[in-house]
């Protein structure tokens, strides 16, 4: 199978099969010949053709190498490319997942009540630690939640996340909001504010407990408008407090001049399901974000009774705003490059080592307008302060950037032939594993594993025992890890 190009640890990993295939490359089932272990390895081909989703490629990465927790998808190691300047694909090894949720709720009409209450506790439980980290997912669905047969779920794609870099977890604010529409929250949907909290996500989830309760999408507008008008058939018109915080005002004048509805009962809606989790759903599907509960208070909720132990569930320390710097800042394709090589050196600690030392970083970003603003207005500042009558800096063209970006064409060609060769030994010499860094353990592992995963276990045990099997929902070929033994885990 023609899937590694020229990448020195692809002896590491026998490929099994193609699982899965898309624009952005290829996905592969996997044997790690070190670990005997299952992966999935994502080949993304071409990464710097556009610097947009070269930049979303490493906002994820970077995003799961600092989110660490049972509920979100692992990267277990990146391999190192066979040039630092010139590589175009990337190699990113995941666990093996052996579905997602939509297939799940495709292929099972007879998820019990337990599945649906286990289900709605991880992904939760996820939220509440990403959002103590300050990230906002922002793309929530059933797509993009991995499902294994044992009825663990797991959050992916994280490309569309952003960080909070406040004090506090504020709002934030965005102008590329590009999430699919059937989970976008309707302050999204009409641009009702020009910032954003994480009741976004909250709301996200919502939609996707209702889908798995009914086996349909709830809201499946066909374009904002009807996005809309679906939200209000089920909800009724929102309150005047809700309208009035609306500060579009096109969207303001649409909903009031909307015919007056009255909310449908969710009983009636969601007909047989337990009167708990229909209050839960009220509460996350709430039309004003301010209604809506944080994820740590619906973790609270009664609904999870026995399920969840809150003082127990692992918290995260917010995101550096120094890993995000490229964030809003107009990137080249030299320098993107350059930040994907450094995180990939994360996974592999002796070249990161080298790389520090050796102080051969690139500048590589081009200056923000926050940035220009800045140093226009100290330029005014100082010469007020002279007395002396000036100008701001005059502004460049905005395609030349204002400081040297460096290339493998200034005189870097000795340096760069010595970090290829370097990386080659290593490679040959090597073997490479994800770093088992404390950063699996800390505030996550002793608690979680000591007492909140024995909670969660023996609760899933209670309750999924003996529930259909979702092997067709599964992906063509792929079986459990056959390299590890874990508890008896509860099945679908």
């Amino acid at each position: 199978m023609d899937f590694f190009t020229e990448y020195g640890e692809a002896s590491q990993y026998q490929i099994q099969e193609v699982i899965g295939k898309g624009s952005y490359g290829v996905v592969a089932a996997a044997i790690d010949s070190h670990t005997g272990e299952r992966v999935a390895i994502k080949k993304i081909n071409d990464i710097f053709g556009n610097v947009s989703d070269a930049a979303r490629i490493l906002r994820e990465i970077k995003l799961l190498r600092l989110l660490r927790h049972p509920n979100i998808v692992q990267i277990k190691h990146i391999m190192l490319p066979p040039t630092r300047r010139e590589f175009k694909d990337i190699y990113v090894v995941f666990e093996l997942m052996e579905s997602d949720l939509h297939q799940v709720i495709k292929a099972n009409d007879n998820l019990t009540p337990e599945h649906h209450r286990f289900f709605l506790y991880q992904l939760i439980r996820a939220l509440k630690y990403m959002h103590s980290a300050h990230v906002f997912h922002r793309d929530l669905k059933p797509r993009n939640i991995l499902a294994n047969s044992d009825s663990k779920l797991k959050i992916c794609d994280f490309g569309l996340a952003r960080a909070s870099f406040n004090d506090s977890l504020s709002a934030i604010y965005w102008t590329d909001y590009v999430a699919t529409r059937w989970y976008r929250a309707p302050e999204l949907c009409g641009s009702f504010f020009s910032s954003y909290t994480p009741a976004i996500d909250i709301w996200s989830i919502g939609c996707i407990f209702a889908e798995v309760l009914t086996g349909t999408p709830l809201f499946p507008g066909r374009n904002v408008v009807h996005q809309l008008d679906l939200i209000t058939d089920l909800l009724g018109t929102p309150s005047f407090r809700s309208l009035s915080q609306i500060h579009s005002d096109k969207a303001r004048e649409y909903l009031l001049g909307m015919p007056r509805k009255r909310p449908i009962p969710f009983s009636h809606k969601f007909r047989n399901a337990d009167p708990l989790a229909l209050r839960l759903l009220e509460h996350l599907l709430a039309f004003d974000p301010k209604d809506r509960p944080t994820a740590e208070e619906a973790l609270a909720d009664p609904y999870f009774s026995g399920l969840s132990k809150l003082e127990l569930e692992p918290s995260a320390q917010p995101i550096s705003k120094v890993d995000f710097e490229f964030e809003g800042r107009r990137l080249t394709k030299a320098g993107v490059r350059e930040m994907i090589y450094r995180e990939i050196l994360e996974y592999h600690p002796q070249m990161l080592q080298e790389y520090i030392e050796g102080g051969d970083q690139i500048h590589f970003l081009y200056p923000s307008g926050v940035d220009r603003f800045q140093r226009q207005f100290a330029h005014l500042e100082e010469n007020c302060r002279r007395g002396v009558a000036s100008t701001p800096p005059r502004r460049q063209p905005t395609s030349l950037p204002r400081e040297r970006v460096c290339s493998s064409e200034d005189g870097h060609s000795q340096d760069s032939d010595s970090e290829e060769q370097r990386a080659a030994s290593y490679v040959a010499r090597t073997t490479i594993s994800p770093p088992r860094s404390q950063e699996e353990g800390g505030k996550l592992q002793p608690a979680y594993q000591s007492a909140a995963a024995a909670a969660a276990d023996s609760c899933a045990k209670t309750y999924l025992k003996g529930a259909a099997s979702i092997s067709g929902a599964s992906r063509r070929g792929i079986k459990g890890d056959n390299g590890r033994k874990e508890k008896e885990s509860p099945r679908l």
